[in-house]
């Protein structure tokens, strides 16, 4: 996601996972409305991750610790995340299930 981030042209970019049933072109508008206001912003996941990621990037790299640290597949993987990102200041949006197991997709 780190290459991802650096590489796509200057301004504001999301990357959301391929695994969220419920996500919806609005919940896509909000996490860039977002942007406006925030230097990154995650969309939370119930189970302690998260469903999507942007940053800015308005004339700034991207954070040269990000994701160092990270314990992913964990319900510690955004709050480390948030940690990675500072001193940036983080905004979020909606809470999104992401289908992780056979079990996520009954809920």
């Amino acid at each position: 996601m780190r290459r991802v981030l650096q590489g796509m042209p200057p301004g504001p970019v999301i990357i959301i996972g391929a695994d969220i049933p419920e996500v919806t072109p609005a919940h896509i508008a909000d996490g860039f409305r977002l942007l406006g206001r925030h230097d990154a912003v995650l969309g939370p996941a119930p189970d302690g991750g998260y469903w999507m990621i942007g940053l800015r990037r308005g004339g700034r790299a991207v954070p040269t610790g990000l994701f160092q640290g990270v314990r992913w597949s964990t319900s510690h993987a955004l709050q480390d995340t948030v940690a990675s990102l500072a001193p940036l200041h983080v905004g979020f949006g909606a809470t999104l299930r992401d289908v992780d197991e056979a079990a996520d997709l009954q809920a």
